[in-house]
């Protein structure tokens, strides 16, 4: 039996508007979420920390980053997503700022796990943005052009890190950052101030009607989870985190103490990865449009290709530079194929049923764990038994994420519409 409601959205000639406003904040948020990852070589070379106390500081943020979207998520769902991102992005401002002028490993655990929490409060609330708010004809391409945010945001950020690593050093990473995310969220709380009262006087109202699967899967998250085939999704989500946070944030260790390079040099290298995933992002949204019916059998061809990447990765990390930057590029490309299926296609779906920050909130969870995987444990893998085993981690993840995602083809098939 179907259900009906109506709900005013923003109008159409404001729509461009409002995305670019929303993708510029998130843009911005993730320095707050990068630096750390930027600096992290430099801080490995100059401050004595090891490789496992290095990872462990990325860990705070992953840990609690991932724990707090579960509830930041439930919370997206029912909050002004305006003052809610607001609040993350100028804490996690406030909270980099502090990180440039500590020293220390416990101090910056502290400051860095905090910060795990703000940032959670941004994503969600900008997918229910996209997927309530905005009018039905920008919904999808919203979705998926707002991959590009994750790559342009690791470029900037390395390549400031990169310049910073010159001409000053690795505290001024963070206080710049802190700086560009105050100064964000008064940007963004005055032009949202101005979409709300645009579309309380001029947004058109929509009639949305819920087909019977959306009606039957409507009540508790875990219903949700299971009538939809989104259960399937959960680990595929953490392996995308673990290979993609996890390849970005270790290519300038692995590319110094592999190939000798510096720490700056290294660190620029790594811009290679996100220049050559925004090309993947429009690559996905193409392929998509064309070919990719579902987005569980997508992601599941994008984790064979990565297995690929990655066994070819093992005989070249001690033979190439060059070949090993463009197999761990590669690979982080298939992770953004992957990603976009699941963080960015995925949770659009539920916006009939006003699960969309909930949901998003839940995948993205399991990215972070996988991410909090990464940063620590293929830190203490590579230290103890060499970059090819922590290589073979990361194969045997992506393996099992792809056995998983073609589990879920059916169930998620049944329930998913086109948009």
């Amino acid at each position: 039996m179907s259900e009906t409601y109506t709900r005013r959205v923003c109008p159409e000639r404001l729509a461009p508007h409002l995305f670019f406003l929303c993708i510029i904040t998130y843009i911005v948020a993730l320095f707050g979420r990068m630096s750390y990852s930027s600096v992290m070589a430099e801080l490995i070379a100059t401050e004595g920390f090891t490789k496992s106390q290095a990872g462990l500081i990325g860990t705070a943020l992953f840990a609690t980053y991932g724990v707090c979207q579960i509830f930041s998520g439930f919370l997206g769902d029912k909050l002004d997503p305006k003052k809610m991102i607001a609040v993350g992005v100028a804490a996690s401002g406030a909270l980099n700022i502090g990180m440039g002028l500590a020293g220390t490993l416990p101090v910056m655990l502290g400051l860095w796990m905090a910060n795990g929490v703000f940032q959670s409060f941004v994503w969600s609330p900008v997918a229910r943005i996209f997927a309530e708010f905005m009018p039905p004809a920008y919904r999808k391409g919203a979705c998926a052009n707002s991959a590009v945010a994750f790559p342009l945001a690791t470029i900037f950020m390395y390549l400031a890190a990169s310049l910073l690593l010159q001409f000053a050093d690795w505290r001024a990473v963070f206080i710049l950052s802190g700086a560009a995310m105050l100064v964000c969220t008064a940007v963004w709380l005055n032009r949202m101030n101005y979409f709300q009262r645009m579309t309380e006087k001029h947004g058109p109202i929509e009639t949305v009607t819920l087909n019977a699967a959306e009606a039957a899967a409507s009540g508790s998250l875990l219903k949700v989870l299971l009538a939809s085939g989104v259960m399937f999704a959960i680990f595929g989500s953490l392996t995308g985190g673990l290979l993609r946070d996890g390849i970005q944030s270790w290519v300038p260790t692995f590319m110094t103490e592999r190939f000798g390079l510096s720490t700056a040099l290294s660190v620029a290298l790594a811009i290679a990865l996100p220049v050559v995933n925004i090309g993947g992002v429009f690559g996905v949204k193409a392929l998509a449009a064309r070919r990719i019916r579902n987005e569980m059998r997508g992601a599941a061809g994008f984790f064979l290709a990565c297995i690929v990447c990655l066994a070819l990765l093992i005989p070249a990390s001690g033979t190439s530079a060059v070949g090993s930057l463009l197999l761990m590029t590669a690979a982080s490309t298939c992770m953004v194929g992957s990603n976009t299926m699941f963080m960015n296609f995925m949770p659009v779906h539920f916006g009939t049923i006003g699960k969309v920050s909930s949901i998003t909130g839940v995948l993205n969870c399991a990215s972070y764990v996988g991410s909090a995987i990464s940063s620590y444990g293929i830190g203490h893998v590579a230290e103890r038994f060499g970059w090819v085993a922590a290589i073979w981690v990361w194969l045997g993840f992506s393996a099992a994420a792809m056995v998983l995602a073609y589990g879920g083809v059916r169930r998620w098939g049944k329930y998913r519409h086109d948009l």
